[in-house]
């Protein structure tokens, strides 16, 4: 009699777990091919509009069908229209979006990077090679995708929008340059990473290995003694959200080499400062991933 309640038990326990796995499969979301992504026809989309590094050009879209409601990343692609024929910023082969990117269905669209993507359509690389073209039509499009949490597209959820155009839209010389960030610290006196203090922080700056690459390295010059820094990645003062460091507060951690190397995943923003006790002087060598999220520090012998 025992031997059979046991068996009915471990038969209801069975079914239990059935159930539970198939109630468990109906709550998550299945990802659908997305569908009906539209742009919208801007109201401005006949004026002459000259573009500035203060203006903004805005968009908005229809949010694309996933199958629930999902939270995409959207991008922005910019062409120009050459003998009736839209040729797309490009690099490699591969479609080249806009730096900047959006989670809502509206985005103000600032006039120089839409002027950067205009000069390198144009093979634009210096002042020299500029030739002003005065107004033509400019095209747009949305990239719409699911991303991860290191910024790719999920597979399958990639859609573009249609085409919008701008009947008369002129660029200027907006040439693209590597981007940078900047070591604040005691081994530079603490000072504040603001616009008017770049000159005394230019000996601190780092730079990307190539544009829009978000990897920088450098070297810098270390002075002797404990050092205790973070980075940040504009000048826009102590409280501007741009920093990044060991952790979110305010603290210093120490620090150690092994071998000459410390890597860390840091937190952005974040104001933990990274503390290396008696550093004897000397170049060290810095690498920030800002796609893999790490930091590396490596003397240099």
């Amino acid at each position: 009699m025992k031997k059979i309640f046991s068996f009915a038990l471990m038969l209801m326990g069975f079914a239990t777990v059935l159930t539970s796995c198939k109630d468990d499969r109906d709550s998550n979301p299945t990802i659908g091919k997305p569908t009906q992504f539209v742009v919208n026809t801007s109201p401005v989309a006949s004026q002459y509009i000259q573009l500035t590094p203060d203006n903004r050009v805005n968009l908005t879209w229809s949010q694309p069908n996933y199958g629930y409601n999902a939270l995409a990343t959207y991008q922005v692609q910019v062409g120009v229209n050459k003998d009736g024929n839209i040729v797309w910023n490009e690099k490699d082969g591969a479609d080249k979006f806009l730096a900047t990117t959006y989670t809502i269905c509206d985005a103000d669209i600032s006039g120089e990077e839409i002027a950067e993507a205009i000069c390198e359509i144009d093979g634009v690389t210096s002042e020299e090679d500029y030739v002003d073209q005065g107004f033509r039509e400019i095209a747009f499009r949305i990239k719409s995708s699911i991303q991860d949490s290191k910024g790719n597209d999920v597979p399958g959820t990639v859609i573009l929008s249609n085409a919008v155009n701008f009947e008369h839209m002129a660029a200027y010389c907006a040439i693209k340059s590597l981007g940078s960030v900047w070591i604040i610290g005691n081994c530079g006196g603490w000072t504040e990473p603001k616009a008017a203090n770049a000159e005394a922080l230019a000996d601190w700056r780092i730079y990307e290995t190539e544009i829009g690459s978000k990897i920088y390295n450098g070297v810098v010059e270390m002075p002797e003694g404990d050092l205790t820094f973070r980075i940040y990645t504009a000048l826009t003062g102590w409280d501007g959200g741009n920093s990044l460091g060991h952790q979110e507060d305010d603290v210093s951690t120490e620090c150690a080499f092994t071998d000459g190397v410390y890597v860390d995943q840091y937190v952005y923003p974040g104001k933990g400062s990274w503390t290396f006790l008696t550093y004897p002087g000397g170049p060290l060598e810095i690498t920030l991933d800002m796609n893999q999220g790490t930091i590396k520090f490596e003397q240099v012998k």
